[in-house]
C-alpha cells in the first residue's frame, strides 16, 4: 500500500496518524527531494492529537503559573494547523486549563521547497499582546529550526515571559535543546511534507523543476499520481505549470 492511498482511506486514518509519528516521503523521478501529501482529515485530525498534547502542558503547568496564554500563529505554515488548533484551545469546558488568545506574525523563510532564505524576515506585524505572557509559537514544520529561533527572540523583545513550539513535525532536534516543544513527530530532512494549504504552490514550483531536470509533460503528471495529488488539481495546473 503506497503512502498517499494509506493516509487517504477512512479506514487506514488511524494507522496513517501513527505513520505520521515518524513519516518518509515519496521518491519520484527527476526529483532528489521526497514528498508526503497531506489530506484533509488526516490534517484535522492531526491536529487535534497535537491538541491533547497541549492540554496535558496546560495542566502539568497548572500549579507553576506557566501555562499558554498566547499563540501566535506564524504565516504561512502556522496558519491551518493554527486555525484548527484554536477550535480546540480558545476554550475549553474544564475551568483549570485557560483559554488561549490566537494572533498571527508573518515570517517568510523559504523561497520554494528546500530552498531556505540566508536568514528569516518578518512580513507581517505581529497582532496581539504578549508581554508577561507564555506564548506558543504555532508552525506546521519545523525543518533547520531557525524561524522557531527568531520568532521566540522576536517574542522575547516583546515582551514575552516564556515560548513553547507547538508544530506537528520537527526535521531536527536541535531546537529541543532550545526551547520547549509540543510536537507529534520527526520527519527525515529530505521529505517535503505537502499541507492541504501549499498543494497548488508546490506542483507550480516542482513542475518546472522537473522539466528543467528533463521530465516530460506524462512524467511530470505520473509524480503528481505518484505524490498522491488529486485528479482535479492536475488537470487545472500541471499543462500551465509545465509550459512556465
Amino acid at each position: 500500500m503506497t503512502t498517499s492511498t494509506q493516509l487517504s482511506t477512512e479506514s487506514g486514518e488511524t494507522k496513517g496518524l501513527e505513520y505520521l509519528r515518524n513519516p518518509t516521503g515519496v521518491s519520484v523521478a527527476f526529483d532528489s527531494l521526497k514528498f508526503l501529501y497531506i489530506p484533509d482529515h488526516v490534517e484535522s485530525r492531526m491536529v487535534a492529537d497535537l491538541a491533547l498534547k497541549v492540554f496535558a502542558w496546560q495542566k502539568q503547568h497548572r500549579a507553576t503559573g506557566d501555562q499558554i496564554t498566547r499563540a501566535v500563529m506564524v504565516t504561512m505554515g502556522g496558519m491551518l494547523p493554527g486555525v484548527l488548533l484554536h477550535d480546540h484551545l480558545a476554550w475549553h469546558p474544564d475551568p483549570d486549563i485557560p483559554p488561549v488568545e490566537f494572533g498571527t506574525l508573518g515570517v517568510k523563510y523559504y523561497a520554494g521547497p528546500g530552498k531556505p532564505l540566508e536568514r528569516p524576515i518578518i512580513v507581517q506585524n505581529m497582532t496581539i499582546n504578549v508581554r508577561n505572557q507564555v506564548v506558543g509559537v504555532v508552525e506546521d514544520l519545523v525543518d533547520l529550526g531557525g524561524t522557531a529561533r527568531f520568532v521566540a527572540d522576536y517574542l522575547a523583545i516583546h515582551g514575552a515571559r516564556a515560548t513553547v513550539l507547538i508544530a506537528p513535525w520537527l526535521k531536527t532536534r536541535k531546537v529541543l535543546d532550545d526551547m520547549p516543544v509540543i510536537n507529534l513527530g520527526f520527519v527525515p530532512a529530505d521529505t517535503w511534507i505537502i499541507m492541504p494549504r501549499e498543494r497548488v504552490e508546490t506542483l507550480i514550483k516542482r513542475v518546472p523543476h522537473w522539466r528543467s531536470n528533463g521530465a516530460s509533460l506524462a512524467a511530470c503528471e505520473a509524480n503528481l499520481r505518484n505524490i498522491g495529488y488529486p485528479d482535479y488539481l492536475i488537470e487545472q495546473y500541471l499543462q500551465a505549470a509545465f509550459e512556465a
